[in-house]
């Protein structure tokens, strides 16, 4: 493996990493409003 297929598989590797964290994070921000009772639109006990 020459060092050109080392860096394109890292890049790769790497954006495929941050998507998936990302996608966790913006889902677990969801998930801590709703629990903080922040998220006011999605409340149903008016």
């Amino acid at each position: 493996m020459n060092f050109a297929m080392i860096a394109i598989i890292t890049i790769i590797s790497t954006v495929f990493f941050y998507i998936i964290f990302l996608v966790l994070g913006v889902g677990g921000i969801a998930k801590n409003r709703r629990a903080q009772g922040l998220d006011q639109s999605k409340r149903s006990d008016k």
